[in-house]
C-alpha cells in the first residue's frame, strides 16, 4: 500500500471506513437529530425494544460493547424516561432493563425516520451492491445476520476451583 497521493490514501480501508462513520453519523443527523436520541443510543434503544429484560451484561454483549458504555446510555436514556430497570427474577443483583410507556412511544415516533435513514445510507448503492456491501461488512465484523454467518468463536478458559483451567 503506498501513500504517495491523496487517491492512494483516499482508497485505504481506514480512510473509507472512518468516511463512512462520518457518512452515517451526518445521515442519521439530518433525518433524526431533533428527536432526541443519538445513533449510539439507538442501537441501545433497540435492542431494549427486541429483547426486553435484559440486565446490564447482557445488553452490552449483545451489542458487543463494554457494559461501562451501556450503563451511561442506559442511564440516559433513563433520565429522558424512556427505559427502566427493573429488579430481575434472574439475578439477585441484577436489573432487567424494559422500555417505559415513553419509550414505546418514542420507538412508534421514531420507526419510520430509523427505517429512512438505513435507506439514505445506501440509496447510492444497486440493490445486489447494498448486499454485497452488507455481507462484507458483516464478514469483516464477525456479525451473523440475514447477510453473513459468523464462525462459533472458540470457548475461552476458565479456572475451576481447584485452580486448573477447563474450556467452557
Amino acid at each position: 500500500m503506498k501513500f504517495d497521493s491523496f487517491t492512494q490514501m483516499y482508497g485505504t480501508p481506514g480512510y473509507l471506513l472512518r468516511r463512512s462513520g462520518q457518512f452515517a453519523t451526518a445521515t442519521f443527523d439530518a433525518e433524526m437529530g431533533n428527536m432526541g436520541i443519538t445513533a449510539s443510543q439507538l442501537a441501545a434503544f433497540l435492542a431494549v425494544h427486541i429483547q426486553p429484560g435484559l440486565q446490564q451484561r447482557e445488553l452490552a454483549a449483545t451489542l458487543n460493547w463494554d457494559e461501562a458504555t451501556v450503563g451511561g446510555m442506559v442511564r440516559r436514556l433513563e433520565a429522558q424516561g424512556w427505559l427502566e430497570r427493573r429488579s430481575s427474577p434472574r439475578s439477585r443483583r441484577g436489573r432487567a432493563i424494559y422500555m417505559t410507556p415513553a419509550g414505546h412511544e418514542l420507538y412508534n415516533r421514531i420507526k419510520p425516520s430509523v427505517i429512512q435513514v438505513q435507506k439514505n445510507l445506501l440509496k447510492a448503492l444497486a440493490p445486489q451492491e447494498r448486499k454485497q456491501l452488507l455481507y462484507l461488512l458483516s464478514k469483516m465484523m464477525g456479525e451473523t445476520n440475514e447477510f453473513f454467518e459468523a464462525k462459533k468463536r472458540p470457548a475461552r478458559a476458565s479456572r475451576k476451583p481447584d485452580g486448573r483451567h477447563d474450556a467452557t
